[in-house]
């Protein structure tokens, strides 16, 4: 249904990858995991910080973050496009 990940983890902190297949979205799946993931990257992993970014025009992305907590910290780009950071700490 999707993959979720932690990559690049310095220090306490590391970044998170996310993608969910089309048939799933809207469905609560990606905002559930990624939830999960966060709480397994804290308790398990001991990390304190988790950062994301999303392209500017992936609204749905940007919805999962923010429902999960993350707030925006900044532009930065996403492929060639712009986008944005986001941070859980």
């Amino acid at each position: 249904m999707g993959r979720f990940n932690l990559y690049d983890l310095v220090d306490g902190t590391a970044e998170i990858g996310y993608r969910v297949a089309q048939r799933v979205a809207g469905c609560g799946v990606a905002t559930r995991a990624l939830q999960d993931l966060c709480r397994i990257a804290r308790e398990q992993c001991g990390l304190r910080t988790l950062r994301a970014a999303s392209r500017d025009e992936n609204a749905a992305s940007q919805r999962v973050l923010a429902k999960v907590g993350f707030v925006r910290t900044g532009p930065t780009e996403v492929g060639g496009r712009h986008g944005s950071r986001y941070e859980l700490a």
